[in-house]
């Protein structure tokens, strides 16, 4: 944002300050301390802004980053060509660092470099979708295989992922211009309730009512500033499922069947049905290369924690049933999920091999795994706005304290003048 920009938005917010604080009816010492709040808080938003804006440039580099890294591998078939396409893109900036360093470390040394410098752009970023991007180019670069179809899947995951993130900061914006717009309702109302009681019984200058103005006032700043924090978020960052305790609680509802175990089964469930896409994305991949049984177990010690102890069930059964549809069917099977299963069904199918074209059956289980990745992302994003729907609320119990404090004043004053 420029200078001058972030001058006016400081302005206007101020100015919004003062007229609160004469609808309040605000003293000297009132509007001292709303100042200074203000203060604290203009020096927050300062930072909040620029994180805003430094996330949304690292997120717009890496779109544009996979997006032409993947056409330009489609047309070269080689990680340093594409990369040395992608570069030029990009002005001076953190991109361009990590793309020139890159390049340079891949010539001098290809065999060995290639891997570990785009293992350090993936960690510069932290974006699963890039990690997986680049795993996958390497993969294809050294064994090879039919990858059009797959590349295809990943420019069309590019695509819709950077549409609900688009439809995401669309929803934050139109939650921070709620919430502004309660606020000022909030304390618009308050301000009319308090014009409409008697001129003789004047509460606007009593310590309550200043109290309870200047408090209002400020906890509205505040109120304002986490909601600008709330919607400020790192774009590439995927939540990961799962804790540390996601074991315990999975193999306590195997051993037992009471309530305990009825409401951790419950918060795994719906943890699961969120991680299971990003782990059958990987499988995808795999897929390319190896067979079902060989991707299941390259992916045991990085698919999502969540899901480590029902995989490590799983390749147990099959190294004791190789060719059995069991193992697969008892993946997760005590959690009702009707995704999860047709997409097992869908992978051993393609184990076996009896259903059609193996390069069909792969690109059915892509096909599969977007629908479930798209499903289980804007599931996620409908969480995330949940919470700034009670930051919507606030400004109501803000005001509602408000009008209870000066009703109450306004009963003390007019039952001292009452003569009994």
């Amino acid at each position: 944002m420029k200078e001058h920009e972030r001058i006016w938005k400081y302005a206007a917010a101020f100015a919004a300050l003062a007229v609160g604080a004469f609808l309040f009816r605000l003293g000297i010492v009132g509007c001292l301390i709303c100042t200074a709040v203000f203060a604290v808080v203009a020096f927050r938003w300062k930072s909040v802004m620029e994180e805003e804006q430094r996330q949304k440039i690292r997120l717009q580099e890496v779109q544009l980053y996979l997006e032409q890294l993947l056409y330009s591998f489609l047309q070269h078939q080689k990680i340093l060509s594409a990369l040395e396409d992608v570069c030029p893109l990009f002005p001076e900036g953190n991109m361009r660092r990590c793309l020139d360093r890159a390049i340079a470390h891949i010539r001098q040394d290809y065999d060995s470099n290639a891997q570990e410098q785009l293992a350090l752009l993936a960690e510069e970023y932290d974006n699963e979708r890039l990690k997986n991007i680049h795993a996958y180019l390497l993969q294809v670069e050294q064994h090879g295989g039919a990858y059009e179809s797959t590349v295809d899947f990943l420019l069309e995951d590019l695509r819709r992922w950077s549409e609900r993130i688009r439809v995401y900061q669309e929803d934050c914006k139109r939650y921070m211009r709620n919430v502004l717009v309660a606020v000022c309702l909030s304390v618009l109302v308050c301000a009319i309730t308090n014009s409409l009681l008697p001129g003789d019984l004047s509460i606007g200058r009593t310590v309550a009512c200043q109290a309870s103005g200047t408090v209002v006032l400020c906890l509205d700043m505040l109120l304002l500033l986490r909601t600008s924090k709330r919607t400020c978020r790192n774009w590439l960052k995927e939540k990961e499922y799962g804790s540390g305790d996601s074991r315990k609680q999975y193999v306590y509802c195997r051993e037992h069947r009471n309530l305990k175990s009825m409401l951790y089964r419950r918060s795994l469930r719906k943890k699961m049905m969120r991680a299971f896409p990003q782990w059958l994305m990987d499988i995808s991949l795999l897929l390319q290369t190896e067979n079902v049984q060989v991707a299941l177990y390259r992916t045991r010690t990085n698919a999502p924690e969540i899901l480590r102890p029902a995989i490590e069930e799983m390749i147990e059964e099959l190294q004791q049933n190789p060719e059995s549809l069991e193992p697969y069917l008892n993946f997760l099977k005590g959690y009702d999920l009707p995704d999860v299963t047709a997409a097992m069904r869908m992978l051993y199918a393609l184990s076996d091999g009896g259903y059609g074209s193996g390069e069909k059956q792969l690109a059915q289980i892509l096909a599969r795994n977007q629908e479930l990745l798209d499903k289980a992302e804007r599931a996620r994003n409908e969480d995330a706005l949940a919470g700034l729907y009670g930051l919507f609320l606030a400004p109501a119990l803000t005001g509602a304290g408000k009008m209870m404090v000066d009703m109450t004043m306004f009963l003390i004053l007019f039952l001292g003048q009452v003569q009994w």
